[in-house]
């Protein structure tokens, strides 16, 4: 999650199938940060992660918060 967050990038993370991510974001994001082979590495790492968040139903990637009255959409 740290990862995802201090990217800059606004790579659409999505659901190719039911708890199947698609690789390909988190991938591109990775090249911008590391290099190739790293970026492979980390991609594997990340995406395992985020396949057993996907398989946790209590988990939820966003939190809702109001500030000032406005709600603020942040990861969690």
């Amino acid at each position: 999650m740290q990862v995802i967050k201090e990217t800059s990038c606004r790579a659409s993370i999505g659901v190719k199938r039911m708890g199947e991510l698609d690789i390909r974001p988190f991938l591109e994001a990775m090249k911008k940060k590391y290099n190739d082979e790293d970026a492979e590495d980390r991609t594997s790492e990340l995406c395992s992660l985020w396949e057993e968040y996907i398989k946790d139903p209590g988990w939820h990637p966003f939190k809702i918060t109001k500030i000032e009255g406005k709600d603020q959409v942040c990861l969690t």
